[in-house]
């Protein structure tokens, strides 16, 4: 009874300790808690709950402590996203959601900051592409950035800065204006004379050009093709000697020897190998000067500029990472052993021996050595017999089941080769004997010197893959496995006993073709030892019955089975670059070049029609409403001429409901003008906020600004416009309105200012419009297009 009374003490003494450090715990989490030191309350009411656990009290103050110190973290976040701090934001968001990962408002905000991050990166690599000289490249990561971040400046200032960069070579002759040629017998050097007032240059001449006769008629050609096709028809071709001065010259080996300016570019690569790029570039492009620098892994060239040119577009599409594949590997051994053993054992032999001089007590069959003497001193002694004396009944069935399992995971690059081997090494004794010179000849006994060396052999599972990777995320696998298993001892040699393991070894190789996360199971790795012996008495076996009944039956039987389980994962698939950039110009045959000698034909479009839609057409354009080109006749030049009052588009019919429209449907202006259009949205009911996306013709438009719409101060509403343009691929994204409110009517939601760049005929469409109700839904709207000409 006291033994019971002092440990109740003892529990009592232990229970008023644990609730005293809880009781300090929760006040210091309270402590904490007043002076906002979220993450140290945290801490403290986790510890205190951790010591109870089951205090309902303690959980919910913890709660309610990690969803304030949760809304410290984001709003923390939010102001370091503000001051552009994005790794900080990064980790104060992922604390926020570590402390309250129900809140969705924290999982959009990570995942915008993720966006962010992820931008500023692209940024970064599209820097350091601009600066290799690999503008496409560069171009490419800069749009991605913009993408991921529309209001990265810096991105669309790298867009603007690398098309220039693209555009640094002008058309020869600096002009891209239209013209129509009508010469008939007519001095060449004349012919020239007028193309140089035409596009305003100076044309200067080789003194081993001819001043032949010539007839040509074209209409409406561009200027540069209008010069090529003179200089191609007359062997001669053009240098250009200044901003607005070409030097026109015979096109003969030696001259282009004498005037062609040659270039060293060097090229550094990022995935293939410097030697291969080598051999391409002189097999497509004939090049010899080319330099492999392999620690570097750069190639240096030095040729001709659109010899250059070519080279990079080459290395573009050539020098990509290649694809990369994780195989999730399980294999399973499977061993399994049954072994029986019934029937009677005796001994199985029977002997009779004379030994005289000895005391013997076992048999030899070796021949025996004795003298007269020990034959005269044979007696009792002297014999030795050996009679079957016990019988040994056995009654015994073994059974054994063993599994091996491993589950490795390799990753490996495409059509190379990689290997896993799970298991172990084992010792082997290697000995090497040698027999001492010298002594074979004296005819005595050779002497021999043995060297004994330890190899290691492995065991257990080797596989070895080596995989195809192909660009529908077909995988074709060249398949190798190996099971080696250690056996039984074996004696090599009695005296002196040398003993060595036995190895058992299975072996597969094969190629399969495989899909992206498909499953493929190879089996039939079997093998199996199956063994039976009897033993019984000569004769007496052959009677039924009885020979199976004086008998003894052991079976054994070994059987070894390896299944093989192989998945495979795509980790990277080779990206190949546009379509547009795997064709490229190359020039003639006597001639390399990045552009064809005359521009191919392009197919019409129709006026004011989206992909998959003509509607909206209603009577074509008569082609005399189209202003004519200039022409050029012989010492004449004719400027462009206007576009007649009565020049009208194709009208649109507008459809019922809510819809967007681009004001004036319309219009034409001059090369160097601006034009402004009008967003005009029609007949809205429940409007609130807006986002959509422009599309325009970059070689004849650029997008000079955008303003908000008198429609919203009608509405007394903040517009909230935001523009986003990429003025490369000629887009301009727009977002306005405010979500949460509806508002309703019709008006110019936004003015878009562009100006005319180069002649032409330039859609402006709507495309990727979203309009948004002020519950977020969706309002469907019908979008009615514009259309520039600039003359």
């Amino acid at each position: 009874m006291p033994r019971i009374n002092s440990f109740c003490v003892l529990v009592l003494v232990f229970m008023m300790l644990l609730m005293s450090c809880t009781l300090r715990e929760t006040q210091l989490g309270e402590e904490l808690e007043k002076k906002g030191d979220w993450d140290g309350a945290v801490a403290a009411y986790r510890e205190a709950a951790r010591k109870e656990p089951y205090n309902k009290e303690l959980e919910e103050k913890l709660k309610t402590v990690k969803i304030r110190a949760a809304e410290h973290h984001f709003t923390l976040g939010r102001k370091m996203l503000k001051e552009q701090q994005i790794a900080v934001a990064l980790q104060e968001f992922q604390l926020a959601l570590g402390l309250d990962p129900e809140k969705t408002e924290y999982h959009a905000a990570l995942n915008d900051v993720w966006r962010l991050k992820t931008a500023r990166q692209t940024l970064f690599d599209a820097k350091h592409m601009e600066g290799l000289g690999r503008y496409d490249e560069a171009l490419t990561l800069y749009e991605s950035a913009v993408e991921l971040d529309p209001s990265l400046s810096e991105g669309v200032e790298g867009i603007t800065r690398v098309v220039q960069l693209q555009k640094a070579t002008q058309a020869i002759g600096g002009s891209a204006e239209p013209v129509t040629l009508r010469f008939q017998n007519t001095r060449l050097k004349q012919v020239f004379e007028i193309l140089a007032r035409t596009a305003n240059i100076d044309i200067l001449f080789d003194k081993d050009v001819r001043d032949d006769l010539v007839t040509i008629f074209t209409k409406d050609t561009p200027f540069d093709e209008a010069l090529n096709l003179i200089l191609t028809t007359n062997q001669l071709f053009a240098k250009r000697v200044g901003p607005d001065r070409l030097l026109v010259i015979p096109d003969t080996k030696q001259k282009r020897e004498q005037f062609d300016d040659l270039q060293i570019r060097t090229f550094y690569l990022s995935n293939a190998k410097a030697k291969d790029i080598a051999n391409l570039l002189r097999t497509i492009l004939e090049t010899k000067r080319v330099y492999v620098n392999e620690p570097l892994n750069t190639v240096v060239i030095r040729d001709e500029p659109d010899k250059i040119s070519l080279a990079e577009q080459i290395i573009l599409a050539n020098d990509r990472q290649d694809s990369e594949v994780l195989f999730d590997i399980e294999v399973l051994e499977v061993n399994r052993t049954r072994s029986r053993t019934v029937g009677l054992s005796f001994a199985k032999q029977a002997g009779f021996g004379v030994f005289p001089g000895t005391d013997p007590t076992s048999f030899s069959t070796d021949p025996q050595t004795f003298t007269f003497k020990n034959l005269t001193d044979i007696g009792q002694g002297s014999y030795l017999l050996r009679f079957p004396s016990s019988v040994l009944l056995n009654f015994l069935k073994q059974e054994s089941d063993a599994k091996t399992l491993s589950n490795p995971k390799l990753r490996v690059l495409n059509n190379q080769k990689a290997s896993i081997n799970v298991g172990d090494k084992q010792p082997i004794l290697l000995s090497t004997t040698n027999v001492l010179p010298g002594q074979a000849a004296t005819g005595a006994v050779p002497t021999t010197s043995t060297v004994t060396s330890i190899e290691f052999k492995d065991t257990g599972i080797k596989v070895t893959v080596e995989p195809t990777i192909h660009l529908n995320n077909a995988i074709t696998l060249r398949l190798q496995i190996e099971v080696t298993r250690l056996g039984t001892r074996e004696i090599l040699q009695a005296t002196p006993l040398i003993t060595q393991f036995r190895f058992g070894t299975r072996t597969a190789d094969t190629a399969l073709n495989m899909r992206d996360g498909e499953t493929v199971i190879l089996g039939g790795l079997i093998s199996e030892e199956d063994s039976r012996t009897r033993e019984s008495v000569p004769g007496i076996d052959d009677i039924p019955g009885l020979g199976s009944l004086l008998s003894n039956n052991k079976t054994d039987k070994n059987t070894t089975e390896v299944i093989l389980v192989i998945t495979p994962h795509i980790v990277r698939s080779v990206q190949p670059t546009q379509l547009a950039k795997q064709t490229l110009w190359s020039g003639t045959a006597n001639q390399y070049s990045t552009k064809p000698m005359f521009s191919q034909p392009k197919p019409e479009v129709s006026l004011l029609t989206t992909p998959d839609s003509n509607a909206g057409l209603s009577d074509s354009v008569e082609p005399s409403a189209f202003p004519q080109k200039p022409s050029v006749t012989e010492g004449e030049t004719y400027p462009s001429t206007s576009a007649p009052p009565g020049w009208a588009m194709a009208s649109q019919q507008p459809a019922d409901g809510p819809r967007l429209q681009i004001l004036p449907t319309a219009t034409s202006v001059k090369v160097g003008e601006q034009i402004s259009l009008t967003i005009q949205g029609e007949e809205f009911s429940a409007f609130g906020k807006t986002s959509l996306t422009l599309t325009y013709d970059p070689a004849i438009l650029s997008f000079s600004q955008a303003a908000e719409g008198t429609f919203w101060s009608s509405q007394q509403t903040s517009p909230s416009l935001t523009v986003s343009a990429v003025p490369h691929l000629g887009q301009l994204v727009l977002q306005m309105g405010q979500q949460g409110i509806g508002i309703q009517g019709s008006g110019s939601l936004a003015t878009v200012v562009f100006e005319a760049t180069g002649p032409g005929n330039s859609n402006i469409h709507i495309q990727d419009s979203t309009v948004l109700g002020p519950n977020g839904q969706s309002i469907p709207v019908n979008m009615q297009h514009g259309r520039i000409l600039v003359e």
